[in-house]
């Protein structure tokens, strides 16, 4: 893992000085707590001593405490909060007095850094009830209002609504909440006392199935798995595989795959490991293998962290950008179908998308990967050669991870599909929100090279554009009318509101600002690329949430700033647009394509 950039000696000493204790609150899924990996090392990095305590749900408590991340482990009983927390027969003093009774083991002392990263009701009320000197990410203001006091929690917020356009691994997003680059290497190999586990024979190299996950639309068919498997032995005599997982589903699940395969000829090759190996055993498991081939699950950034290659497979609501292991030379096989990835809260009846990866497909890229390893060759032309010669179906994407040039984790597709408009449009916000990070950038010719290579960029017209453009561009009018209700509205409160007139004039002015609002979110609901401009407006102007009504002007003009930042960033990101589609059109691309160099580029896109 690369350092993005370096601290001067003075104010790194001055930062060890002020930052002694660290408190995390982290109340979600168990694959989050398994991202927080590099946060949690480069943390330790910039304060060196520190003291870093997690707060979580109970039930992920044993997986966080096992891969030693954290120093304290500060469990909540996560059904019971939320029943407590919603129930109406409970006052609101009351809902505080016992979450502070609950807190009081944790809340002893002020901490020096609170980082929330929990924007839900509960995550929000918790970070408000704790001490600390500095928060970082969501917090609470004192009359109730949740607030994103911070770009990077903001974007978490807005990307939750606007996955598709989304480019930020959570990796990257919880280092840009926390304020820290990408540590120069990950605290689990050092920290961590691995328990005594089975080892793997070493009279041959292995590889890593992992066959479970949470819920069953995010797992590859069983058969599917058996097929792979074979299919790979058969070809690759020299290697084994070994199953990993938990709980007795997984357990069950492997018998049965192992029972399936069992031969003479897999004798002493197909081992399963499921539910023999402690969190911290199976980190020292995957550290052993050359790649694990698993679903989305906590295994697979466990192995990520260990420095493992994974092939990651992506069904049902995952969106790889978002979720895939984080660090160079992963791969992740997610379907392209229309209805993909799923809504996140989707209960889907018919999960073809996991019939998209072909089992015998797999287990020759297996193969082959394992090969190449052995003979040096560079994983995208060694993938790039394979797909040409073995494509793997229109419906499925094939995706490198890299770094970009500003140091940020990005999957790169190597299957070429065609272009589509979230396509163009991540990377497009990839820039405008790197441009208001204060990161240079990116190069636009190179950008361009980027994405023609990686995709057939032929089908994307401009007609699809220009009506999306009229509705960005009718959303920069609808900034530029609420920047200037909001100069009305200060000059109406500098001038004084000295009679009923001017207190309805007031009224009248907040009153057209919240219907220019209500048309601001309508215009985002049926203009999709509208969308995440629309939804961080939303959210950036919650944040401005004021509790003495004698700083009504300081609201306003928090207000104010929050549409004059809206109508920027939608301005940079309709040029950016245009620029895209004026180099397409003078290229003749969208009519009869283009010639392109050996490397795939466009070479006139420097000229």
């Amino acid at each position: 893992m690369k350092r993005r950039r370096s601290r001067s000696p003075d104010s790194r000493a001055q930062s060890e000085e002020s930052v002694r204790s660290i408190l995390v609150i982290a109340m979600t899924r168990m694959g989050d707590l398994f991202q927080m990996a590099p946060m949690a090392a480069s943390l330790r990095e910039q304060h060196p001593g520190c003291k870093i305590g997690l707060v979580a749900y109970r039930e992920f408590g044993e997986t966080a405490a096992g891969l030693s991340l954290f120093d304290d482990l500060f469990l909540v009983d996560g059904q019971a909060i939320r029943r407590m927390v919603y129930d109406d027969t409970i006052s609101w003093s009351g809902k505080i007095s016992r979450i502070r009774a609950m807190t009081s083991d944790w809340n002893r002392e002020p901490y020096d850094l609170l980082i929330n990263l929990t924007p839900n009701r509960i995550g929000t009320v918790l970070g408000y009830l704790l001490k600390a000197r500095e928060v970082r990410g969501v917090i609470m203001t004192r009359d109730g209002f949740r607030a994103f006091n911070d770009p990077a929690i903001a974007y978490f917020g807005m990307m939750v609504r606007n996955r598709l356009y989304n480019d930020s691994n959570l990796v990257d997003l919880f280092l840009r909440i926390a304020r820290v680059p990408s540590p120069q290497g990950l605290v689990l190999p050092e920290k961590m006392e691995f328990d005594a586990v089975p080892c793997l024979p070493e009279n041959r190299p292995w590889i890593a199935v992992q066959t479970g996950a949470s819920v069953d639309i995010k797992r590859w068919p069983e058969k599917s798995f058996i097929r792979m498997i074979s299919h790979f032995l058969s070809r690759s005599p020299d290697w084994g595989v070994v199953l990993v997982g938990a709980g007795e589903e997984d357990a069950a699940r492997n018998r049965r795959i192992v029972a399936a395969l069992e031969d003479r000829w897999t004798a002493g090759r197909l081992l399963d490991l499921t539910g023999q190996t402690s969190i911290r055993g199976l980190a020292q498991v995957l550290r052993s293998v050359s790649r694990l081939v698993s679903n989305d699950t906590g295994a697979m950034h466990v192995a990520a962290a260990m420095g493992t290659p994974v092939i990651a497979l992506s069904f049902a609501n995952l969106f790889y950008p978002e979720t895939a292991p984080y660090g160079h030379g992963h791969i992740v096989l997610q379907t392209r179908k229309a209805c993909a990835p799923c809504g996140i809260d989707a209960h889907c009846l018919n999960p073809v998308c996991r019939e998209d990866i072909d089992p015998e497909w797999l287990g020759l890229l297996l193969s082959v990967l394992e090969a190449r390893d052995r003979k040096g060759e560079g994983l995208r032309q060694s993938l790039t050669e394979f797909l040409s010669h073995h494509p793997p179906g229109f419906q499925l994407l094939v995706a490198i991870s890299d770094w970009d040039g500003r140091g940020r984790l990005r999957y790169r597709p190597v299957s070429r599909p065609p272009l589509g408009l979230a396509d163009l449009f991540r990377n497009l916000y990839r820039q405008v929100f790197g441009i208001e990070e204060g990161r240079d950038l990116l190069d636009w010719a190179t950008e361009c090279d980027v994405l023609a290579k990686d995709y057939d960029i032929g089908g994307l017209s401009r007609n699809l554009w220009e009506e999306l453009r009229n509705a960005h561009l009718e959303l920069g009018g609808l900034f530029r009318e609420g920047e200037s209700l909001c100069r009305s509205l200060r000059d109406r409160v500098e001038e004084g509101i000295e009679n009923d007139g001017h207190r309805q004039d007031l009224e009248d002015r907040t009153r057209a600002l919240e219907d220019l609002d209500v048309k601001i979110q309508e215009l985002g609901w049926v203009a999709p690329t509208v969308s995440p401009v629309a939804t961080l407006f939303e959210i950036e102007k919650e944040a401005v949430a004021i509790d003495d009504p004698m700083r009504l002007l300081e609201m306003i003009v928090g207000v104010e700033q929050v549409y004059r930042t809206a109508l920027l960033r939608n301005e940079r990101l309709t040029r950016l647009a245009d620029r895209w589609f004026s180099t397409m059109d003078r290229l003749n691309v969208f009519h009869q394509g283009v010639e392109k160099s050996e490397n795939g580029m466009l070479p006139t896109l420097r000229a």
